[in-house]
């Protein structure tokens, strides 16, 4: 009896700790699958980008207007990036079929849409001196300005 008994006890240990691993794993595939955040780059092309939890680039959207831009987006990879490397891939992207000479003494609109305001600032930051650093070291963008800004939602992904 006390064999059956010991027995039980680890056999319903192991599934209680199982059922953890799996609800920890589902959770943290939940978090990459789902978007909150939508980062917009706003310009001649139009591009936004929907960014999850961890700052990864899970899907994005081009203005369909200019469907060479949006092939040559699709041609860079931009899934699973993070969303600095995304953006700056993108601006070299667009660079090299000349749209970004076009900003030339005007600029870009940075803007995020997110739940968490703090977040938003934080990535905001971050994502304007990391372009513009990587602006300021092309030789063929002058003065090219990045204008920003952060929107709260309650749902990120409107």
């Amino acid at each position: 009896m006390k064999k059956i008994f010991g027995f039980l006890i680890k056999f319903f240990a192991f599934i209680v700790v199982l059922s953890i691993v799996f609800s920890g794993a589902a959770y943290c595939g939940y978090l990459y699958i789902t978007p909150s955040s939508v980062i917009s780059l706003k310009g001649s092309p139009s591009i936004r980008y929907s960014v999850n939890s961890f700052n990864r680039v899970i899907k994005v959207e081009t203005d369909e207007s200019n469907m060479e831009i949006s092939n040559m987006i699709e041609g860079l990879s931009l899934n699973n990036k993070n969303i600095t490397e995304a953006v700056q891939r993108t601006l070299e992207g667009i660079s090299t079929g000349g749209y970004v000479s076009q900003y030339n003494n005007s600029g870009f609109v940075l803007s995020i849409s997110d739940t968490d305001e703090k977040k938003a600032n934080d990535l905001m930051e971050k994502l304007k001196k990391d372009v513009q650093i990587y602006l300021d070291g092309k030789s063929e963008v002058e003065n090219v300005k990045i204008e920003t800004a952060v929107n709260v939602t309650q749902n990120s992904t409107e």
